[in-house]
């Protein structure tokens, strides 16, 4: 009786595990020093390729973007766990979700161009160290890798104190040369840990591009933008252009002339 109870709460296992993996998974990283996907099946299969991409480099309590990349395999029931050694996992959209702390896929996806890409956030301790993210993926049920460990240094960088102090206001500088053509610098000062837009857009407020969209910490950056025709600008056309800076709450706005 005994053992035919210990088999039914296996299997039951089992199927559970099998059930839920199509909705999330977490503890299935090499930060768990588990065995992967062995659920599916015990070993990994080595065509497909998991990677982990971002800033190897972070300010404390800076966030970064970072993504997973699968490949290989069939592509016809993506899932992947995400965990971090420290630090602050958090979603940038819908196809991931949280899991006891590490991210996880809501629903399985599928293969875009031989490949699916999850993208997610992670906010560094208020401290310096070393982090290590982590993620397992699989291509279906039977095919699953582990991706390599991929370490963050969390650095106050010297003289940053300084930078900060000194940049006390938002700036939107003009853009230099102006007019321009193929190519004109962007420069900007904000004055705190903001999530920072920079777009131009047409002189019927149609966006053109996009030229940064992330979080930046406080001081002066400069951005190029540029019409070489190996960019995605090429194509864009003489005329009367507007760049905006948002910083939080805060925007301004400058006018740009482009000439071909």
């Amino acid at each position: 009786m005994k053992n035919n109870l210990l088999v039914f709460f296996v299997f039951f296992f089992a199927v559970s595990l099998l059930h839920a993996y199509p909705n999330g998974v977490s503890g299935y990283t090499k930060k768990s020093n588990t065995s992967g996907c062995y659920c599916h099946t015990s070993a990994s299969t080595s065509t497909v390729i998991v990677s982990i991409q971002g800033p190897t480099t972070l300010q404390p309590s800076q966030v970064g973007d970072y993504t997973v990349t699968v490949s290989g395999g069939a592509g016809t029931a993506v899932g992947v766990d995400i965990a971090a050694s420290s630090g602050t996992l958090k979603t940038s959209d819908g196809n991931l979700k949280i899991l006891n702390s590490e991210l996880t896929h809501p629903n399985k996806k599928v293969f875009s161009a031989g490949q699916y890409v999850f993208k997610f956030k992670l906010t560094a301790p208020a401290t310096t160290g070393k982090i290590t993210l982590y993620a397992t993926a699989c291509s279906k049920k039977s095919q699953w890798n582990f991706a390599s460990n991929f370490d963050v240094s969390v650095e106050s960088v010297s003289g940053l104190n300084e930078e900060i102090t000194n940049v006390k206001s938002f700036q939107l500088n003009q853009n230099y040369p102006n007019p321009f053509n193929p190519s004109t610098k962007i420069s900007y000062q904000i004055p705190h840990l903001s999530k920072v837009t920079l777009k131009i857009f047409d002189i019927l407020g149609n966006e053109v591009a996009t030229l940064v969209d992330e979080e930046k910490m406080p001081g002066t950056y400069e951005v190029t933008f540029n019409l070489q025709p190996t960019t995605n600008h090429s194509q864009i056309t003489s005329g009367v252009y507007f760049y905006q800076l948002k910083a939080g709450s805060l925007v301004q706005t400058r006018k740009m002339i482009l000439t071909k």
